[in-house]
């Protein structure tokens, strides 16, 4: 239930700031609010590697 506990305070964050996107990366049994399912992304992947490659986006680099 821990990670419930984490995850409800930026579910509600995100339905209150509507310019705001919650993501979560390398989700483990990931579910996300219904309510902000609309501006919501789980992304299954390593978020060490997601983050190589935002920063490669970021830099304008190719990625492998």
């Amino acid at each position: 239930m821990t990670p419930m506990f984490i995850q409800e305070p930026f579910w509600e964050m995100t339905y209150y700031l509507k310019n705001s996107f919650y993501i979560n990366i390398n989700p483990k049994d990931a579910i996300t609010n219904p309510i902000i399912q609309n501006r919501s992304l789980l992304i299954d992947e390593d978020i060490n590697e997601v983050l190589k490659e935002a920063a490669n986006k970021i830099k304008g680099e190719k990625n492998d």
